[in-house]
């Protein structure tokens, strides 16, 4: 007898009933926990851009999943080459951290992401949590290869991926403000698959060139914050005041302020003008 075959979304569905039939007896998960989880796969396939995957994690996925930063780091990590060529995706709602930001000095953000691996290996390649690192010995292991610009962060969470196919690993790694990390095992077993899938198919960010990076000099020159540089940036992705507040989780007036002082300092009078100006500087 033919049986009519399951879409993506349904086949995750009835992956979240079976695991809540197995567990019935450990920690089912909860009817609403149920509900998102099936909402939040439903959503990962529309999407095609690496902004609308950070509107994702930051909304969607954040509901079940609280984080500031998820990073993402692919590669050979078995190579025993002094020097590794990992690729890197950050997602982070913290102003100061951003992929450029890895390419600029990956060396130490390169032995934090090995250390990361090596953790993750000796646990069995199980996803893990470490908690209260600011509470943790600056030699330990983890702490002491935190980038500088990572120490606002105060937990993280390591789930990593092996693909047999090209022969590498791929990290993801959750970091939160927060002192600690509590999430059911069965909500990582069901969403991550759904994370890595949206992640491989949308286009993942490079480093700036050469005639970029001069490009960036000159918008430089305009003396704009970190803050105004993110707020124009999503300007020119189409998105409006109220949605860069949801965001950038700021008040829609305190955006306004913000276009306001950077019209002042283009000196022009409406979006579209800062946005060319920008564009072609």
């Amino acid at each position: 007898m033919l049986m009519n075959a399951k879409t993506p979304v349904e086949h995750s569905l009835q992956h979240i009933k079976n695991d809540n039939k197995y567990r019935k007896n450990q920690n089912p998960i909860e009817p609403n926990l149920s509900e998102k989880i099936f909402s939040i796969i439903a959503s990962s396939y529309s999407i095609n851009k690496h902004i609308d995957f950070y509107n994702w994690l930051q909304t969607s996925v954040a509901e079940v999943l609280p984080h500031n930063m998820l990073l993402a780091c692919w590669g050979d990590f078995d190579s025993n080459s002094q020097k590794f060529n990992f690729n890197y995706d950050v997602s982070s709602n913290l102003a100061n951290i951003r992929t450029q930001a890895l390419f600029d000095s990956p060396e130490k953000t390169d032995a934090l992401m090995r250390q990361l691996h090596k953790t993750w290996s000796a646990n069995h390649c199980r996803w893990l949590t470490v908690n209260n690192l600011d509470n943790v010995d600056g030699n330990d292991e983890i702490k002491s290869k935190l980038p500088d610009i990572f120490n606002e962060f105060k937990s993280l969470l390591v789930y990593g991926l092996s693909d047999l196919r090209a022969n590498n690993d791929c990290l993801y790694v959750f970091f939160s403000t927060d002192s600690t990390f509590n999430v059911q095992d069965s909500l990582m077993g069901l969403l991550m698959p759904h994370i890595d899938n949206v992640l491989r198919k949308i286009q993942h960010i490079e480093p700036v060139d050469a005639s970029e990076a001069e490009s960036v000099s000159v918008i430089k020159s305009y003396n704009l914050s970190v803050r105004e540089l993110e707020i124009i940036d999503w300007v020119k992705q189409g998105k409006t005041d109220s949605e860069i507040a949801m965001i950038l989780f700021i008040s829609q007036n305190t955006v306004k302020s913000h276009l306001k002082h950077v019209f002042e300092k283009l000196n022009v009078s409406r979006r579209a003008q800062a946005v060319a100006k920008l564009s072609y500087s």
